[in-house]
Parts: structure tokens; sequence; C-alpha cells
């Protein structure tokens, strides 16, 4: 954790996630989400059944410090699939929330990924607030403090914002997905992909 000064708190809503694979053939896989920032890890309730597309509405609050670095201004994501012993992976993404930081607000979908293969996405909603006074003339941040620092509007249509669309069948996840926990993910943030055989290396029947 930073010991600069702290200049204000990012909102982070955790709206929902889509198109997320699910290895599970019988029943709807139970999906979390988890955010990163300077080190500080925060995650959403556990959807149960979520499967591919999980809904979670979940706000997180993060502290934003004067010091300008990659571990400040970069938002890690990622999506878990809740299992008995171990969690795994489904899908990690980065935003840059330094643009976010200058406009104040930030709607929009990131992209998920394990070894550059897309794997879904999810759905943010941050706002900034500064812990200063805007300028006169910008309208773009809030003053932080205990009356204004809360949840703003959605800009989603409310038909479209808690709306998931119907699970479809997707192939099983890759073996190299397994085994990644929450833990692991903040601290390297890197997965490793196992090698699959070749059919035509395979042993021919007897």
């Amino acid at each position: 954790m930073s010991s600069k000064p702290q200049i204000g708190t990012l909102v982070v809503v955790i709206l929902k996630a889509r198109n997320l694979i699910d290895r599970h053939s019988f029943y709807k896989q139970d999906v979390f989400a988890q955010a990163c920032l300077n080190g500080t890890s925060q995650k959403t309730q556990v959807d149960r059944k979520g499967g591919q597309h999980p809904l979670w509405d979940t706000e997180l609050r993060f502290p934003i410090m004067k010091e300008v670095s990659d571990q400040t201004r970069k938002l890690e994501v990622a999506c878990f699939a809740k299992e008995y012993r171990t969690d795994d992976l489904l899908g990690k993404g980065v935003v840059d929330i330094t643009e976010t930081l200058q406009t104040g607000e930030f709607d929009d979908w990131a992209s998920l990924n394990i070894d550059g293969v897309e794997r879904g996405e999810v759905y943010l909603e941050m706002t900034y607030f500064s812990s200063r006074p805007p300028p006169r003339d910008s309208t773009s941040s809030s003053w932080l403090t205990n009356q204004n620092l809360t949840r703003r509007p959605s800009k989603l249509p409310a038909s479209e914002r808690l709306w998931r669309p119907p699970q479809t069948q997707q192939p099983a996840l890759l073996p190299s997905d397994k085994g990644h926990s929450p833990k692991s993910i903040s601290a390297e943030w890197q997965t490793t992909q196992a090698p699959h055989p070749s059919p035509k290396n395979a042993p021919l029947p007897p």
C-alpha cells in the first residue's frame, strides 16, 4: 500500500459479466468477481448458478493515492467459478483508470482473457470522487464528502441493466485454467498453459 497522500476515492460497481465459459454440464457454475488496485483486493458476492452470465451489482471502494504508477492506476479485474477446493479462474483483465480520474466516470465492458484468448467481458460502472473541490469551470469530478460519496444512477436502461442472456453450450475450460486462486491473481496476474497432446501422436487402439 502506498504511503503517499490520498487524493480521492474510486467507487467501482461490478455489475455483471457475459460470455464466460461454464465447464459444468448438468448445472450452472457459481461465479464471483474480484478487483484489485494498489495492493487492495475486494470481491463481489457469489452469484449462485450465475453460469456464463453472472450478475452481482456490487459496489466496491478504493482509495486513490497521489503517486502515479501502474500499481495505482491499473485496476485488475477477474472472474472465478466458486469450487469446493480451488476456485477456477474464468478470465482476467486490466483497466487503466487514468482517464476516469480526469473525467470522473467510466461505464463500459472490460475484456477478460487468459493467455491472450478472449474469455468474456465484465461491465464496470466507476465514479471518481476527488478529495478537493474541482475547478469552477469543471463538473467532471465530485467533492469527496460524507454527503456526496454515494453511488450515482446507472447509465444503462433499467430493462437492460439487470438483464442477462440465456445460457449457451460452450467448450470446457483448458487444464491451465484450474488452480488459479484469487490470491495468486493479484500477486502475479500471470498464467501458464499446459501442453495438449496432439491426436496424431496418440497411441493407436489394439
